[in-house]
């Protein structure tokens, strides 16, 4: 071989290590959450009343045959000791089969324990397929169980010592869960549809406002294309600041990987007040803001979560918007009408989070 050759040949072979490096970096670490190279091993029921199960380990796989008489909510928990600190980890990814004999499909459950009494929880939102399938129980945003004896504000996965993980069922229900792989990874969920605030329809506002402000809230077909829109018609005194603040609550859900809060209004407002008012808000109480302007004419408007501000009357103990603490949304106004005061209205439709 003469060295021209040589050389290409060197640099091809560059090139292919360069692209292996790369595909393996974007691959991903998945960290088996149970023993084994699939996370199935090192199970046990764990015990928790309302229900009968019973568990089988098969071939490539772990079984699980339940049954459940009653009304109440139960969780069929799986208990193993946490085999290494989730590093990096976004989520559980589950690999199963699902054959529900009875009942409506469950949902997936993750219960951490700290030592020292601590636990955490995550029920997911989706419901389980019955079929072969891939479910992913994202792990930010845990919350207190109603039984931990922690103090701490957040989970700490250093001192996290077992896991309960398992299906989460409303009603009555019978069938056999096939665990094929339960493992923490760090890839980014990538949602490919919005999520609809208010569903189907205008939504269930409430009305707060101040004192003086008079205000009027209707729905309708009233959208750009006849779809289901609120109204909301008022009058600001002038000379002093006034709010006017309906909120929705925003159902539970997933939204590991929304990136933003997208939704069509038009607005008119008195002289004086200078644009709509938009606010997420968390369970915890924290309040996160923007403001975006009026306009005459129907707009669709995306505002990214990270133009949001952190509100001065809110509490948020971390100085960060939490997304999977999102439990209400606000869009009104607030300001200070000029000479008498004036009119507005504000119509809002297709409210959604998008990716």
């Amino acid at each position: 071989m003469n060295s021209r050759a040589r050389a290409g040949a060197v640099a091809l072979a560059g090139i292919g290590l360069l692209l292996s490096a790369l595909q393996g970096a974007q691959a991903g670490v998945n960290q088996p959450l149970g023993k084994g190279n699939a996370g199935i091993g090192g199970w046990r029921l764990a015990s928790v009343g309302g229900l009968t199960a019973r568990l089988r380990p098969v071939p490539g796989a772990l079984t699980v045959t339940f049954t459940k008489q009653g009304s109440e909510r139960r969780f069929l928990a799986l208990e193993t000791r946490l085999q290494a600190v989730p590093a990096n980890a976004r989520a559980l990814v589950v690999r199963y089969r699902l054959d529900l004999k009875q009942g409506q499909a469950p949902r997936l459950g993750l219960v951490v324990f700290e030592k020292g009494g601590g636990a955490w929880y995550r029920a997911g939102t989706e419901t389980v397929l019955a079929q072969p399938a891939t479910g992913r129980l994202p792990i930010t945003g845990l919350r207190p169980a109603a039984f931990s004896e922690g103090r701490s504000q957040a989970l700490k996965w250093a001192r996290a010592e077992k896991v309960w993980f398992g299906l989460v069922f409303d009603g009555p229900a019978a069938g056999t869960l096939s665990l094929r792989q339960i493992a923490f990874t760090d890839e980014p969920y990538r949602p490919d549809r919005p999520i609809r605030v208010t569903g189907s329809g205008a939504g269930q506002w409430t009305v707060s406002k101040d004192p003086a402000v008079e205000a009027t809230m209707a729905t309708g077909n009233e959208g750009p294309e006849g779809q289901p829109c609120t109204r909301l018609e008022f009058r600001f005194p002038g000379g002093r600041h006034m709010y006017l603040t309906p909120s929705v609550p925003v159902p539970a859900a997933d939204l590991e990987g929304y990136t933003a809060l997208r939704f069509r209004y038009r607005a008119t407002l008195p002289e004086g007040v200078k644009g709509l008012l938009v606010t997420l808000s968390e369970r915890g109480g924290g309040q996160w803001y923007v403001e975006p302007p009026a306009s005459p004419e129907w707009t669709t408007i995306r505002l990214p979560f990270t133009q949001f501000a952190n509100a001065d009357w809110g509490k948020d103990p971390d100085g960060k918007l939490d997304i999977e603490q999102i439990a209400g949304l606000i869009i009104g106004t607030h300001g200070t009408a000029t000479g008498e005061g004036g009119s507005g209205q504000i119509q809002v439709c297709d409210i959604e989070f998008v990716p």
